[in-house]
């Protein structure tokens, strides 16, 4: 099961770079106001795939994941949203995550429906953009408050 976390963790940083790069290239294309070029649509197929990959590997460790992840399940949800800790990842980071994902897909889905060039780089930054904050959000990061992860356990 570690192989499986650190799998999880390491395909975060590729996630976060895929895309940065995304919106950079949204960024760039909106406002040169360049066309919708096939790079773009690769940036935006690769975000997709690196997030689907973390979000299958993410399932994987939420459903047969360690001890933790199986007393979040085990226990009932007074407990679970009384716990920073348990609440955060029975919660708030699955459903941050799946959101974000949810609206790369719709960005990139409103790429292959955009009028023109300049609406297509417009869904793909904001829809992308809001996606990485949520991530962004979503993430344990080691300096977050309220994870008394030993005293939980």
């Amino acid at each position: 099961m570690e192989i499986i976390v650190l799998t999880h963790s390491l395909l975060r940083w590729i996630v976060l770079g895929v895309a940065f790069y995304a919106i950079y290239r949204a960024f760039k294309g909106m406002t040169s106001k360049s066309s919708f070029s096939s790079d773009d649509d690769k940036a935006g197929l690769m975000l997709i795939i690196a997030s689907d990959l973390q979000l299958l590997v993410g399932f994987v460790l939420y459903f047969m994941g360690d001890k933790a992840f199986k007393m979040i399940q085990s226990n009932d949800m007074g407990f679970v949203m009384k716990n920073a800790f348990a609440r955060f990842f029975a919660v708030e980071h699955v459903l941050m995550m799946v959101i974000a994902i949810v609206l790369f897909h719709i960005g990139r889905a409103r790429t292959k429906k955009g009028n023109n060039d300049i609406s297509k780089h417009k869904a793909a930054f904001w829809y992308f953009l809001i996606g990485l904050l949520l991530i962004l959000a979503a993430i344990p990061w080691p300096f977050r408050a309220g994870f008394e992860y030993a005293a939980w356990l």
